[in-house]
């Protein structure tokens, strides 16, 4: 159902992404090897890599940096591989065996051993490098005559890298692998820009062909017929009045958008609760995500977003109010401190004007419980 909060899998399941699905399989049937697709925080992403990569009929391996960054501190090739036997290991469990080319795979590389229904990594002292897994994987594409998608959700946390230099081995795989197409996925575009730095002469990436897709919001005419949609489904009549106030509230981000439906038409809450219980609950979700991002200069972090909140639009309007709030503070740090919000994709930038990305984190900022 369209309301459910939870990553999608099925097509039906996926509103309004019938565009960028097709771009999608359009670049995979061309057997490109390097596929960004990037967009704002809960814009829904994993469902759309999910969906996509379900629908494409080729292997797969999704990988979720983000969590093992969470998990480990840091994207090794220990916490690489582990992740890997993982996601096997709920292949196998979904459908009680896995792809010859898997199974030839586990084989080949001779890191992983098989164990009832759990895919394990075999302890050693030292663990093969990722391009040997890498060309291992080409080489079984090739010999099972398919090709094979690896997708990184989340990419920017590689950059936290325990020492492996994953642009470097994302541009070998560009240009020697000839049966495998990377997929990489973010939510902080700037910082995800910022680790594959496409555009720096002396960067390993730089050059290299890639498809670029960008998931947007919703547009107001969209974000309401998804909500019409939703609740049909459920057969439940709400007033247009309330959709609207929805839709102008949550701006357009199919995340709290979903959120809002599954409150008032699963949980069957009112329309004031569902929305008071969006922006809580979201509150919650996403406190500890923005705490991290502005540790380094809490004080400054905090005195920007709340001058962005409280209207101000314009780089001098902002600098104005945070050092009222803070005190002095020179034009290049202050610069360095508002590019930073834009790259993590807390702050938008658009004509040379500033909002703070996320109605919910808006709120956040307003309620002082950041």
């Amino acid at each position: 159902m369209l309301f459910d909060p939870n990553p999608k899998s099925k097509r039906e399941d996926l509103f309004g992404r019938e565009k960028e699905l097709e771009e999608f399989n359009k670049s995979l049937h061309l057997n490109e090897r390097l596929i960004i697709v990037s967009g704002p925080r809960r814009i829904g992403k994993t469902s759309f890599i999910r969906v996509a990569l379900s629908e494409s009929k080729y292997p797969y391996l999704i990988i979720d940096v983000r969590e093992i960054h969470g998990v480990y501190g840091s994207v090794s090739k220990y916490s690489l591989y582990s992740k890997i036997a993982e996601f096997l290991t709920s292949q196998m469990r979904l459908s009680k065996k896995l792809s010859s080319i898997f199974l030839d795979f586990i084989k080949r590389i001779k890191i992983f051993k098989v164990s009832g229904i759990s895919i394990e990594v075999i302890p050693t002292k030292r663990l093969p490098d990722v391009t040997v897994l890498l060309r291992s994987l080409d080489e079984c594409s090739a010999e099972n005559g398919t090709r094979f998608i690896l997708a990184f959700d989340e990419a920017q946390y590689l950059r936290f890298s325990g020492g492996v230099r994953y642009d470097e081995i994302i541009a070998w795989s560009i240009d020697n692998l000839e049966n495998i197409t990377i997929v990489v996925t973010g939510s902080e575009v700037g910082v995800l820009k910022d680790f594959l730095k496409l555009e720096n002469p002396e960067s390993p990436l730089y050059g290299r062909y890639r498809h670029e897709i960008v998931l947007e919001r919703y547009t107001r005419d969209k974000s309401l017929e998804f909500l019409e949609k939703g609740f049909s489904e459920l057969s439940l009549q709400v007033q247009r009045s309330e959709l609207e106030e929805a839709v102008n509230l949550v701006d357009g981000i199919p995340g709290w958008l979903t959120l809002y439906g599954y409150y008032r038409g699963v949980r069957r809450l009112s329309h004031s609760e569902a929305l008071t219980a969006v922006f809580s609950e979201g509150s919650k979700l996403i406190k500890d995500e923005v705490t991290r991002i502005i540790a380094s200069s809490r004080g400054r972090y905090l005195g920007i977003l709340e001058a962005i909140a409280r209207g101000a639009r314009t780089w001098k309007q902002i600098k104005v109010y945070l050092m009222y709030r803070t005190g002095p503070i020179t034009d290049a740090r202050f610069t360095e401190l508002l590019t930073t919000l834009v790259k993590y994709g807390l702050v938008v930038k658009t004509n040379n004007e500033y909002k703070i990305a996320d109605p919910v984190l808006e709120y956040l900022v307003n309620s002082g419980d950041l």
